[in-house]
Order: structure tokens, then C-alpha cells, then sequence
């Protein structure tokens, strides 16, 4: 049975989302800082957001663990979660919007 998801939640330990991004403030760059800035935010709302349990999360971290033992010169893993998850595409849409119907 899947979990419900919740919402209202973003009062959980909203100062350790804080704190991390604050480790940040020293980034080689202004524009490595916004965009560490945005994928904290985004990846602990959506740890709240789905209540991610530990066990879960010992998966995640199973999961990426495998994929870079397989990784190798010739072979690439990271990029292929990248193409199945949909993100290379949606790199290449952003920086690159004079297709027709790409994106409005």
C-alpha cells in the first residue's frame, strides 16, 4: 500500500535547510551558490514532502552507490538516469528555446 503524501510540512527542521545553505556562502562562485541554493531547497521539501523514511533513503543511497561502481571511462550511468529521468532533455529545452513548440 503506497504511502499518502503530505503536505504542510515545511516547518520540519526548516534550520537545517537554513544552516546547509549557509555552508554555501563561500561557493567558487555566485552563480554555483544560487544554483546550490536552489537544489538544497528543492531536494529537503522534497524529503518532507514524500516523508521519506530512513529505509528508503538507504536505497537512494544504495542505488547511486551501484551506479558508480558500473561506471567507468566508457561507461556512463549518471548520464543515462539523467536521459531516463527526463533532466538531459529539459537542460537542452532551457538553454536552447527557438525550437518550435519546445517550450512556449
Amino acid at each position: 500500500m503506497q504511502r499518502q503524501l503530505k503536505t504542510g510540512i515545511s516547518d520540519v527542521f526548516p534550520e537545517l535547510t537554513q544552516d546547509v545553505i549557509g555552508r554555501m556562502r563561500n561557493a567558487a562562485s555566485p552563480r554555483l551558490r544560487a544554483v546550490m541554493e536552489i537544489l538544497i531547497r528543492h531536494l529537503h521539501a522534497f524529503v518532507r514532502e514524500s516523508r521519506l523514511t530512513q529505509e528508503e533513503w538507504g536505497y537512494a543511497i544504495d542505488f547511486l552507490t551501484r551506479t558508480g561502481q558500473i561506471c567507468s571511462q566508457q561507461r556512463q550511468e549518471f548520464v543515462l538516469h539523467s536521459d531516463i529521468l527526463g533532466v538531459s532533455m529539459l537542460v537542452d529545452a532551457v538553454n536552447h528555446r527557438s525550437g518550435v513548440g519546445i517550450l512556449p
